[in-house]
């Protein structure tokens, strides 16, 4: 089921429309490109709606915000939501500022997102829960905590919820799982989070199954990273090299572990293959 997906994208080449941030907007456009999709990035809130309404799949990121971009990024929602496609959301940042929170809030009521994919604090602080500003850093949190927060921010707003960490959480109002693996070398390299909500727009626009298509990309993006850190590490390098190595991976890697458990049951059980 998850290779099929890849090989869906690179077949099919989904049109992404993405309102990145400034840290990470080259890097998402870059790592569509590797992995067979193709980005928009429209900025300009007079255009984005229109522009939403013709592509495959909508990614919102709330890193380096400014009102203008909140204003494209609530039009590109209401384009995606009138041709049907769907939203992935990124609150990067949620609750390092009581203006971003009300922005974001406002953001979440108008799009009504497919899949919010989040850290552990920026979840803690969409479910109204206090918790320290750590940059894009995020607090720790057991396993069993991080999925009841998942599962707790997937009913509130009705969607998919994936958490990141080193082991990510996936959750919907009727199930949740996790997703193991990747490398200790991703929080070395910035914008990493944000190419992941990137590739889970890519999957959820040729998958229709929302849950599948975001565990489906976490899993390929750890894959990424892990093979990534084993190319470094073979030539000496570091997080400059893997920063490139992961455009690679997104390239050249067809088949990979896949390492989702759904209840003790993998995520082609559940989808019935």
């Amino acid at each position: 089921m998850m290779k099929e997906l890849l090989e869906k994208i690179r077949q099919e080449s989904p049109r992404i429309h993405c309102i990145s941030n400034l840290v990470s907007a080259n890097d998402t456009a870059n790592i569509l490109l590797a992995m067979g999709a193709k980005p928009i990035l429209a900025q300009a809130e007079q255009e984005t709606q229109e522009i939403a309404g013709v592509c495959n799949a909508v990614v919102l990121n709330c890193g380096t915000p400014e009102l203008s971009r909140f204003r494209a990024m609530e039009e590109a929602g209401k384009g995606a939501l009138k041709a049907d496609r769907p939203v992935i959301l990124d609150p990067v940042g949620a609750g390092a500022s009581s203006w971003r929170m009300c922005q974001i809030k406002g953001l979440l009521e108008a799009v009504h997102p497919t899949v919010i994919h989040c850290n552990y604090s920026e979840c803690c602080a969409l479910l109204g829960e206090k918790t320290p500003f750590c940059g894009v850093d995020s607090i720790s949190g057991e396993q069993e905590e991080r999925r009841k927060a998942a599962e707790a921010l997937a009913r509130k707003y009705r969607c998919v919820v994936l958490v990141s960490g080193p082991k990510d959480v996936i959750a919907d109002r009727e199930k949740a799982g996790v997703i193991s693996g990747g490398s200790r070398m991703m929080g070395m390299v910035t914008g990493t989070g944000c190419m992941l909500s990137a590739m889970i727009g890519a999957f959820c626009a040729v998958c229709e199954d929302s849950f599948s298509a975001a565990a489906t990309a976490s899993s390929y993006w750890k894959a990424c990273a892990e093979a990534a850190e084993k190319w470094t590490e073979q030539e000496g390098g570091g997080p400059g090299m893997l920063h490139w190595k992961l455009m690679d991976a997104a390239y050249l890697l067809k088949d990979w572990r896949e390492n989702v458990e759904i209840f003790g049951k993998t995520i082609a059980a559940v989808c019935g293959d």
